[in-house]
């Protein structure tokens, strides 16, 4: 197992542990988030699905190759992003408040051994246009610890 993948799934046993505990969803969520924990979990797992089956939507070329290009390789560098937390993937089907957070969690941890099990060339981010597997790994772990704080227990994503 990668780097990378160990993030991932370091990340995903933390949040089954957060589960397990029924520790307030405040703990691990993002100050400001808008969604609950069910609804932010659906996110992440569907923007990690999208990365391997190809994304509902992409942003205009010139904004992928521009703006979204510049935007990965400060994140990359960085080791951290930054972004809406209320910001839904453009042709996504909605998320639903209503699905029991462990439901949601299983979705996801079929998404990370779907992502982690890929060998092909991923799919363009809508924004950010292409990435390498290592590259959407590193920015898959960036964003689960952006709405999921608590799970790495600081505010940066561990690399």
């Amino acid at each position: 197992m990668n780097e990378t993948s160990s993030t991932l799934n370091d990340l995903a046993a933390r949040l089954q542990m957060h589960i397990a505990e029924d520790r307030p969803e405040s703990e691990v969520l993002a100050s400001g988030s808008v969604w609950n924990l069910s609804q932010t979990v659906q996110h992440c797992a569907q923007t990690v699905v999208y990365s391997v089956i190809g994304y509902p939507r992409l942003k205009l070329a010139l904004f992928r190759a521009t703006v979204g290009g510049l935007a990965k390789r400060l994140f990359l560098i960085r080791g951290a992003m930054k972004h809406p937390l209320g910001a839904e993937i453009d042709g996504a089907p909605p998320l639903d408040p209503e699905l029991p957070v462990s439901e949601a969690f299983a979705g996801l941890t079929e998404a990370v051994a779907l992502f982690i099990a890929h060998t092909g060339t991923p799919a363009r981010h809508p924004a950010y246009g292409r990435c390498t597997h290592a590259q959407f790994g590193r920015l898959h772990a960036m964003h689960l610890a952006e709405h999921l704080p608590g799970l790495t227990g600081a505010d940066q994503c561990p690399t």
